[in-house]
């Protein structure tokens, strides 16, 4: 499974760079296993066969993700950017009793220090150079099959790879155990689509506790044969720009929002070297698609995933898609629409409720049987996202909950921000997402409507809600109050904090 074709593919690619990071370190693979193989010898010890791993994108952070499979252990990825209530949950859910980390990354993050805190600095003073040298000649020299057979038991299909905590976006994180079989399904399908060749370099800024982050920053490269550089901080743009040119990063994976601010920041010079841009964990804005295309001749392709599926349900393949659709779902994905009340499937072209399944899906929830119950329906999960087909592509019109209910009338809010983006756009050269729409309770009418809009002053409602009844939104759909927001709240996976929005407008509108 992983550990096995990741060893397989560092023996015979042992002196190719596959980790490189912004701070300008970079390991074969044959230094990549070595040195995984020995932090993994003092990981074995640690207390607790959960162990909560707290890094940022880096050629250190992927280590030590990869030596927690060669030890045994699973590592739990600690959102460092979510807040105390929702980390302290993690860790308490999956019973921490050991925190690997660095000292340097969380006196930089100011992440307060805790008692179970293990620094991997002091764990590489404790590897002698001889220690090194043997280890790494033993690498090079061993047979493959030997130093498989050593790692055999962390390696079964149904051993858990690493428990995950979903986005928060709209309700409480839950964990999502993804097992070895879960992720390796996953590189394999969409491997198909990716079509990698050897010298491709993944531009690696998605934090490992995010499912993209670990199956595709880490994992894919890993075993595919080819590189990956990180950088921490996915919101800097122009550092970002400099960082691809250096190291000809051909693939990169992003959100709509984090390439409006690359087609903002970069010049064409730059990026000559990538081949393919992939979008998802939000819907990809038309308008940023076709102002990246027109500045920098990318194509931006979408896919479309969520954690519980181990990344990919579908993605456009550079051979064949269709812009706005998240293309056609992956081999081995099976894929329906039904009626989310009904749970029938629905006709040829009708909109209904999203059910996957797969080798790629969770079996459930970390330790939440009534979660895992209410995820499932006739062995199908539940998505939580409405979608239709057109000529077998996938196209995703809005989440479940992405709704409002007005007067027993359902208002999707997904186009509402859409076009409320639109309007904003037109006169704003900004890289920043500038609206969100959320709906709060409502004593008479169920829910209302609510806009934020980035800015100073009180956003025109009458002028802005003439110009969304100009392309189309009817009056239903209107929010019924837009407020002044500093900046739009973001996770760390790119998407929308939609659940501290929303909280924000019942705490300035009341409900």
């Amino acid at each position: 499974m992983l550990i096995e074709n990741f060893i397989k593919t560092a023996k015979s690619n042992f002196n190719k760079t596959v980790l490189m990071d912004s701070l300008g370190t970079s390991l074969t693979y044959g230094q990549t296993l070595t040195a995984g193989l020995l932090l993994s010898k003092h990981m074995r010890g640690f207390a607790g066969k959960n162990i909560a791993l707290l890094f940022p994108a880096s050629v250190g952070g992927a280590l030590a993700y990869l030596a927690t499979a060669f030890a045994g252990k699973t590592p739990v990825g600690i959102n460092f950017l979510s807040d105390k209530t929702d980390q302290d949950h993690a860790l308490e859910l999956c019973e921490v009793k050991t925190i690997l980390t660095s000292s340097t990354f969380i006196e930089k993050a100011n992440i307060p220090k805790d008692p179970r805190m293990v620094f991997i600095e002091d764990l590489r003073l404790k590897t002698s150079k001889l220690e090194q040298m043997i280890t790494f000649f033993s690498c090079k020299l061993r047979s493959e099959g030997s130093i498989i057979n050593k790692i055999k038991d962390c390696d079964r299909p149904e051993k858990t790879a690493i428990i995950l905590f979903t986005s928060g976006s709209e309700s409480s994180p839950k964990g999502v155990p993804l097992s070895n079989r879960n992720i390796y399904s996953s590189i394999d399908s969409f491997s198909k689509v990716f079509d990698p060749i050897p010298e491709d370099v993944v531009l690696g800024t998605l934090p490992f506790f995010h499912v993209f982050g670990f199956v595709v920053c880490l994992w894919y490269p890993l075993i595919m044969g080819m590189g990956v550089v990180f950088h921490p901080n996915p919101t800097e743009y122009e550092r970002l720009g400099k960082i691809v040119s250096k190291y000809k990063a051909t693939m990169l994976l992003a959100t709509s929002t984090l390439y409006r601010g690359f087609m903002k920041k970069w010049k064409k010079e730059q990026v000559s070297s990538v081949r393919l841009a992939f979008a998802g964990a939000e819907k990809l804005n038309e308008n940023v698609r076709m102002k990246f295309y027109e500045k920098l001749g990318i194509n931006i392709l979408e896919g479309y995933g969520v954690t519980e599926s181990c990344s990919c349900i579908s993605a456009d393949n550079p051979a064949d898609f269709k812009h706005g659709s998240v293309g056609k779902p992956l081999s081995n994905v099976e894929c329906k629409l039904v009626d989310p009340d009904t749970f029938k499937e629905v006709g040829a072209e009708e909109e209904g409720l999203i059910l996957i399944k797969g080798p790629n899906i969770m079996k459930g929830y970390y330790k939440s049987p009534e979660l895992t119950k209410n995820a499932f329906y006739d062995d199908y999960y539940i998505t939580g996202d409405i979608g239709k087909f057109n000529d077998g592509f996938l196209y995703i019109t809005d989440r479940l909950k992405r709704f409002a209910k007005i007067g027993g009338e359902m208002a999707p809010l997904t186009p509402i921000e859409n076009k409320l983006s639109q309007i904003l756009d037109e006169n704003v050269e900004d890289e920043k997402r500038n609206c969100g729409v959320v709906a709060i309770p409502h004593a008479q009418k169920g829910e209302q409507i609510v806009a934020f809009v980035v800015g100073d002053a009180a956003p025109d409602k009458l002028a802005l809600n003439a110009k969304l009844d100009g392309i189309g939104v009817t009056k239903l759909s209107q929010p019924d109050s837009f407020l002044p927001i500093e900046e739009i709240p973001m996770l760390p996976s790119g998407k929308v904090d939609y659940r501290s929005l929303k909280q924000k407008a019942i705490d300035e509108l009341g409900s």
